[in-house]
């Protein structure tokens, strides 16, 4: 597994008298580049999410907190300053973007480590950032594309976050979506014999927490009108409904 680590913060000079009483803690932040991928009804292993979705440390923000509450919030981990913290017990926690965002670079990292911080030392705590919200991308099989000449297919989610993708597209670049949240496809499309139909609006499954889900899309056989759609674990058909392109005929 491939990690970017950061180190942040340096060691306290001597501390005063009145500053016995505390201590400080540093940093090593590394950031999961890899998810779990679904594919098709069937878990697969390790994706590597797209260079510009990861974070590097130096960006991550961070909250520092106790028994009592928040206790010193950063930013950005560039600007942690390492202070002097009464000893005792905290957690730190690590984030990145907004869970309540949805779209092509919406991605959000979490990651958390409980410490101790012990009078007159600096201590050292480790932790791994991960993504923390789920991914999605459409694959187009050959059956379809050669089905349906050209096609405009959105999906959308429960919180209306909709994303649109056309032919020619075979597969599409990954969409970051909040976990355990419902997904629906709609569209259109024109088959090879110029008639053009619509797709309704149709739930095709709920996504994971961490994962990678590719939808796959494929035209219906056996001389059935319409798709199939497979994002876990049972595909979905749904009709297609001709599309009347003269109503006033």
């Amino acid at each position: 597994m491939v990690s970017v680590i950061l180190v942040i913060g340096c060691s306290k000079e001597t501390l005063s008298e009145v500053e016995k009483g505390f201590g400080d803690v540093m940093f090593e932040c590394s950031v999961v580049p890899s998810i779990g991928e679904q594919v098709v009804s069937k878990a697969g292993g390790q994706r590597i999410l797209p260079d510009n979705c990861i974070p590097v440390p130096e960006n991550l923000q961070l909250q520092l907190s106790n028994s009592a509450g928040l206790v010193a919030s950063y930013g950005q981990m560039a600007d942690y300053d390492q202070p002097l913290l009464t000893a005792g017990d905290y957690k730190a926690t690590f984030f990145y973007g907004n869970p309540e965002e949805e779209g092509a670079e919406a991605c959000y990292f979490t990651g958390e480590t409980d410490f101790s911080i012990v009078a007159r030392k600096t201590i050292t705590r480790q932790v791994s950032v991960a993504l923390a919200n789920a991914v999605y991308s459409l694959d187009f099989t050959e059956w379809f594309r050669k089905y349906y000449t050209t096609y405009n297919i959105t999906i959308s989610t429960e919180s209306g976050n909709q994303s649109a993708f056309s032919s020619p597209s075979t597969t599409t670049a990954p969409i970051f979506v909040k976990a355990a949240t419902k997904l629906y496809l709609s569209g259109t499309a024109t088959k090879t014999n110029g008639v053009k139909v619509e797709f309704p609006r149709t739930e095709i499954g709920t996504t994971a927490a961490r994962t990678w889900h590719t939808i796959s899309i494929d035209a219906s056989q056996a001389g059935q009108a319409g798709i199939v759609v497979s994002l876990n674990d049972t595909p979905i058909d749904i009709q297609e409904i001709s599309v009347e392109m003269n109503p006033d005929a």
